[in-house]
Parts: structure tokens; sequence; C-alpha cells
């Protein structure tokens, strides 16, 4: 996330774009239910039960699953980063709507690298005067 406020900061992409793209990379999401099935962790019918349940309730997915009994917190961790991970990223997003170019992306990418690792340079350095 701080590469895309870092494009926005620097006027490469408006925060509407940025909305739009984190707007497409949620539609694009898999669903946890779905999830949950491919990894085993849930049934098609508890996958029902839970959505008949949240036609009703405003509590998430997750939390219905956990207090039906259906999933533990560290299932639903798992399937959350798993569904994290399998998340298209905001910047490929942004490159394929012709917001920003991939070599602007990476310059940016590069160079907050380097802004980090100076970072954490300074900070080791401090730590071992103390």
């Amino acid at each position: 996330m701080w590469l895309e406020l870092n494009l926005i900061k620097k006027g490469l992409v408006s925060i509407d774009q940025a909305l739009e793209a984190v707007g497409r990379q949620q539609a694009g999401r898999i669903p946890l239910g779905r999830l949950a099935i491919q990894q085993q962790k849930m049934s098609m019918p508890q996958v029902f039960a839970v959505l008949r349940e949240q036609a009703d309730d405003l509590r998430p997915f997750g939390q219905i699953a956990i207090d039906l009994g259906f999933l533990t917190n560290e299932d639903l961790q798992e399937l959350l980063l798993l569904q994290t991970k399998q998340e298209r990223p905001v910047t490929e997003i942004l490159v394929e709507m012709h917001c920003v170019s991939g070599e602007d992306i990476e310059a940016e990418r590069l160079m907050l690298r380097q802004q980090m690792t100076k970072r954490s340079e300074i900070f080791d350095r401090e730590e071992s005067l103390c």
C-alpha cells in the first residue's frame, strides 16, 4: 500500500484512479466460502448455512462461520491470507487501466526500497548508540 500511496502523492495516479483499481481488485477477490471449500475447511452445506445466516446478519462470513463452529480463528486467518495472496496487485491493475506505466511503478518501487533501507540503517546506528 505504501507504493500506491506514493504514486498518489507524486501525482502519478489520482485518488479516484487508485480507488477504482482497489474496487477492481476487490471485485476479483475469490469469495471466502469458495476458498474454504477448496481448502477443505468447510463443506458446501456449511457454506450455504453461513450464507443463509448472513442474509439477515451484518457480520462477515468468517465471523459467522466461527460462531457456527465451522471454522476456527486459525482457519479464518489462513483463508484470509490465502485470499490476499491470490489478489491481483493494485499496481498491476493501474497499469492495465493505463493510469501509470510499469516502468514508473518499478522506479517508485526501487526508490521506496532505497528509502526503507536508509531508514533501517539509521535506526540500526541509533540503536547501537544506546
